[in-house]
């Protein structure tokens, strides 16, 4: 069987002598040691060089972009992966502060600087137009109108680049690689201001999420169209403590949205990841099962939060799970500890299938490639 293909195989159900591998995203330091060249392949340390590259001119940006494009395709290569996607990546920002840090946003309107931090490779948010704190009902119901205003617009702003982007990765892919596409993503932003709307104000809560939801439809609609078949969805809600909203609050307001994207998904033929690390297991049943969103695959599962996949696989028979591996072990343990762990899950899912060998999240910096490797050569990838 073609690499390419066991990615589907991993969807479909069918064991395999080896699993597909894939990785959403990976340090630059880490590919650099495999390509033996400086590599940008993916992270958050991606936001900051992206708005280096963006300040520096169309030229330096474009020079970034394709540099991006032809280096995760050689390190998906030299891994023997069985799918590209696109990187996460922030976009453009306004204009550079100092050295690291830049602005994001309309100066004179709502905007935020990001900072990047060299000494651990963070790349985060530290001020803002608005206060992040509660600041009323109107407050949210003006960001829920903003979101509306988005889909209004979307065909004029969104769908150009969506088109163009996904045309031009599936290029990339070929017959290669399954290119799996960012899409179809949902989430109540993590901060004090929406978790208290969250308990003062869930119907606009709800009515944000249906924004959401239908600039997603519109997404997968185009994407379905040019022929991807795979979509990295979900959307971060969970810390190892479990959900920051609640079990209730997902089943009554988040579970319903996410049913009507994977429905769709599945209408359209797409296969859907819903990813989050932290603490699932309150939920589970809601994402996985008929009862529920039934989404077929979940990504970023989270192993140092109780979330393994054998456990999930015992429950969820037609659940595809994507990596597992926790990144605290790739960046720190030992090759003999990676492998170890690797070799047990490999014996006790890759009987069953639908398993994609990954990091629980992402190949962090700092990570050795010897043990990235020594994760692919256990699972009979390399």
């Amino acid at each position: 069987m073609a690499d390419k293909d066991l990615f589907l195989a991993a969807f479909r159900g069918e064991a395999t002598e080896r699993p597909p591998a894939w990785d959403q995203s990976v340090a630059p330091d880490v590919a650099a040691e495999v390509l033996g060249r400086p590599a940008l392949a993916g992270t958050i340390v991606m936001h900051y060089l992206e708005a280096v590259a963006s300040v520096r001119g169309d030229s330096a940006y474009q020079e970034f972009m394709a540099q991006t494009e032809e280096d995760r395709v050689a390190f998906a290569r030299a891994m023997n992966w069985s799918a590209i996607n696109y990187p996460w990546l922030r976009g453009r920002p306004a204009r550079q502060l100092d050295e690291y840090t830049f602005l994001y946003g309309d100066e004179d309107g709502d905007w935020v600087t990001y900072r990047y931090d060299p000494a651990v490779g963070t790349y985060g948010p530290v001020a803002h137009s608005r206060p992040q704190g509660w600041q009323g009902e109107e407050a949210i119901r003006g960001q829920v109108d903003r979101a509306w205003r988005n889909v209004e617009r979307w065909d004029e702003q969104s769908r150009p680049t969506l088109e163009e982007r996904t045309k031009r990765w599936l290029a990339l892919a070929g017959d290669e690689f399954e290119y799996v596409s960012g899409g179809g993503g949902m989430a109540v932003p993590l901060n004090e201001e929406w978790m208290i709307a969250c308990a003062f104000v869930p119907d606009l809560v709800a009515e944000y999420l249906d924004a959401q939801v239908e600039a997603g439809l519109l997404g997968l609609e185009v994407m379905a169209r040019l022929g991807v078949r795979v979509i990295n969805g979900g959307g971060d809600l969970a810390s190892k403590n479990g959900p920051l909203y609640g079990p209730r609050f997902f089943r009554e307001i988040v579970c319903p949205r996410y049913q009507r994207v994977v429905d769709r998904c599945r209408e359209l033929g797409l296969q859907y990841i819903f990813r989050s690390d932290g603490d699932l297991w309150s939920i589970t049943d809601l994402l996985f099962t008929e009862e529920g969103a039934n989404a077929p695959g979940f990504g970023e599962i989270d192993h140092d939060s109780g979330m393994k996949i054998p456990l999930l696989q015992e429950r969820y028979r037609r659940l595809t799970c994507v990596g597992n591996v926790p990144c605290g072990l790739l960046r720190s343990g030992s090759e003999a500890e990676v492998r170890a762990f690797v070799r047990d899950l490999r014996e006790q899912v890759l009987p069953h299938g639908r398993w994609i060998v990954a990091a629980a999240n992402a190949v962090l910096p700092g990570t050795p490639a010897g043990n990235y490797a020594a994760m692919l050569e256990e699972a009979g990838v390399l």
